[in-house]
């Protein structure tokens, strides 16, 4: 092997772990200022006495507009790159938390102060929603198919950690030391701002861009240090066409509609179903902040590399059966008492590797997979807007079920419902395989 090729594979190597490490990073921050609202939630509706139904409104705003804006910034990150776009997001969407720690200065009266923090989180979920899909795209561009599974993977525990991390600082600022909420969003803020910098200094979003060969030309042999270039742009057209004549990409985006009814009925709902006022408890427990997200990410990593392995890249069977193991579950669930550790926690990870394993699936390895990298973001974009639209309905939804006198029963079986309706319909997607093209 002559010298060129030695310093071509070293640069690679060292471009991919940092790319890798910072596109991991940056969005698990990401997280801290989008999930923390779940654990100041119950203290939010305590001191203001807002009713479960009108405050879900605040969090399906958030949903509403991270959908829109998945489907216009999906499409934005395979034209822009990740290193503005997700910079951009991130630094935006610290300041809108900072500025929610003050909303109750701003307008005094409950009203006022819903329609506040109703505006501030609607402007959040955009600014958030510039995060995810342009990091699917860079990883694309950055590893090849017969290695997107297993790095597709490992960026999805970016988001378990982080939702785990965001609920645990919450609860460590709220309960543990008893700061008021407002520290829960102000300390957010200012994390989130130092990473939105770090991203701009460390990410760059393609090989070319520091003259290394594509995926492509690297796959052909063609290994010699090039010169600088651009990641180039096929078009709006290109992009749109591609997902929607896939049919995978399609099946995908209902699938995720009705998954994200379930995570989000979980994470935006189950600290306020078990906290004080509920259930009589004081807090949210914390093994149940950590239980959810270590199942989650023990299903990110082993879904993506079972279905490399044993069904040879085909996604649906995989994803299919875990929906339909996930309504099971979270039928035993909804019949444990509340605070129940011994078989709650251990349940509670299984839920949280049915929920995350599939979802991996379906916003990082389908959307590389199906959408090339040429038009990953886009096809991220798509599937996870839709997903939010599910994600929107539950948060409004399930506030509304919670204010009936069988709340939390009714919620429960409203997830059951659609965790079995996402798994058989995907069936009918039983056989899709990725297609290798132009472009990889």
């Amino acid at each position: 092997m002559s010298t060129v090729d030695n310093d071509v594979k070293e640069k690679w190597r060292y471009w991919r772990i940092r790319i890798f490490v910072t596109v991991w990073v940056t969005y698990m921050t990401y997280y801290i200022g989008r999930t923390n609202i779940g654990i100041a939630k119950p203290f939010i509706l305590a001191e203001f006495g807002i009713d479960t139904a009108v405050f879900g409104l605040v969090g399906s705003a958030m949903f509403i507009m991270y959908a829109i804006g998945q489907f216009v910034n999906g499409a934005l990150g395979d034209k822009l790159g990740s290193r503005r776009l997700v910079s951009i997001g991130l630094i935006a969407s610290a300041i809108i938390n900072l500025v929610f720690g003050f909303a109750d200065t701003i307008f005094g009266d409950s009203a006022s102060l819903v329609t506040m923090m109703f505006v501030l989180w609607g402007l959040n979920g955009y600014f958030q929603s510039m995060g995810w899909a342009p990091s699917v795209k860079t990883v694309a561009n950055w590893y090849p198919p017969e290695k997107r599974g297993r790095w597709s993977s490992f960026l999805g525990t970016s988001y378990q950690i982080g939702g785990a991390v965001s609920w645990i600082l919450a609860t460590l600022i709220i309960v543990t030391i008893g700061l008021d909420w407002r520290f829960s969003f102000w300390i957010a803020g200012l994390i989130m701002l130092a990473s939105g910098i770090h991203n701009y200094i460390r990410v760059r979003s393609a090989p070319e861009v520091v003259g290394l060969p594509t995926i492509e030309e690297e796959k052909a042999g063609k290994t010699e240090i090039k010169e600088v270039r651009e990641d180039t742009y096929l078009g709006l057209d290109y992009t749109i066409k591609s997902i929607l004549t896939n049919r995978t990409v399609l099946f995908a985006s209902f699938g995720l509609f009705c998954l994200n009814i379930v995570r989000y009925g979980i994470t935006e709902w189950l600290p306020y179903i078990i906290a004080e006022g509920v259930t009589g408890s004081d807090f949210f427990p914390l093994w149940k902040t950590i239980a959810f997200p270590i199942g989650g990410t023990i299903g990110a990593i082993t879904c993506a590399w079972f279905s490399d392995k044993y069904l040879d890249r085909r996604r649906m069977p995989l994803i299919s059966a875990l929906f339909l193991c996930l309504a099971a579950s979270l039928t035993i669930y909804m019949f444990l008492p509340p605070l129940d550790w011994l078989i709650g926690a251990p349940l509670l990870v299984v839920i949280g590797f049915l929920t995350f394993g599939p979802h991996v699936l379906l916003v990082s390895t389908i959307p590389m997979e199906f959408g090339t990298r040429k038009a990953a973001s886009t096809a991220t974009g798509f599937i996870d807007g839709w997903g939010y639209v599910g994600s929107a309905i539950t948060t409004f939804g399930s506030g509304v079920l919670l204010f009936l006198e069988e709340g939390p029963e009714s919620t429960f079986l409203f997830w059951i419902i659609m965790a079995l309706l996402g798994g058989l319909v995907l069936l009918l997607n039983w056989k899709s395989v990725p297609e290798e093209k132009e472009y990889l």
